[in-house]
């Protein structure tokens, strides 16, 4: 059974079960704990956040961890100094192992383009063979015949070989790369040839050889 409660404000014995007095109403029970604490009551409440503890020996590794790292990252930033401005720096690479109880090694790599673009080698430009002034004033002065000529076409290459007789040296041989074609002029004994290619190729080589004048062409690609 309910034991008997008194009315403070009517001062009658009520029943325990009532929540408020059936004689003038009031209430027998003054929640002062009224306030809404959440879902876990007014003592979800925490005096102090309590401080992680790692696992021992943890701290020790950790820290070690983080001092090689610091060194590496200290290295790479030397070297990045050191090498060529022109290096791409595309960002770092940091993977950390671990073996046994042995510290962690840290391994920091340059993920930036290392290696430096070697510069292109230009293909050395055509020499043109041109006669001397005086070499011109003989070639003024003797008759003119144009040389047989015999054209040779391979897959990288075209050769025109021109037939000279005794044409002795290269010094005797003008050979002019002119917009659309390749002029050229030599002095014999007592004759000067003259043979105009018209080809738009480039130089290669050239060279005499018992009264032949080979002149070696590249091809386009």
């Amino acid at each position: 059974m309910f034991k008997k409660k008194e009315c403070k404000k009517c001062r009658r014995k009520i029943d325990g079960k009532y929540s408020f007095c059936p004689y003038c109403g009031n209430q027998l029970y003054h929640n002062e704990e009224k306030e809404d604490w959440g879902m876990l009551g007014k003592d979800d409440i925490m005096s102090q956040i309590n401080e992680i503890k790692l696992p021992m020996g943890f701290n020790t590794i950790f820290n070690s961890l983080l001092k090689n790292l610091n060194k590496e990252i200290e290295k790479t930033e030397k070297d990045f100094l050191n090498e060529d401005k022109k290096i791409k720096k595309d960002g770092l690479s940091i993977s950390i192992s671990t073996f046994g109880n042995g510290p962690p090694k840290i391994k920091v790599t340059n993920l930036g383009n290392s290696k430096q673009t070697e510069p292109k080698k230009e293909i050395s430009k055509f020499k043109q063979n041109i006669f001397t002034k005086e070499k011109v004033k003989e070639f003024a002065s003797l008759p003119r015949e144009e040389p047989k000529t015999n054209i040779r076409r391979f897959s990288n290459k075209v050769v025109y070989e021109l037939e000279m007789p005794k044409v002795r040296s290269l010094e005797d041989i003008s050979i002019i790369k002119l917009e659309n074609s390749i002029e050229i002029k030599a002095i014999a004994k007592n004759k000067a040839y003259v043979k105009l290619i018209p080809i738009n190729l480039p130089i290669k080589n050239y060279n005499l050889s018992g009264g032949k004048l080979t002149l070696e062409l590249g091809i386009k690609n």
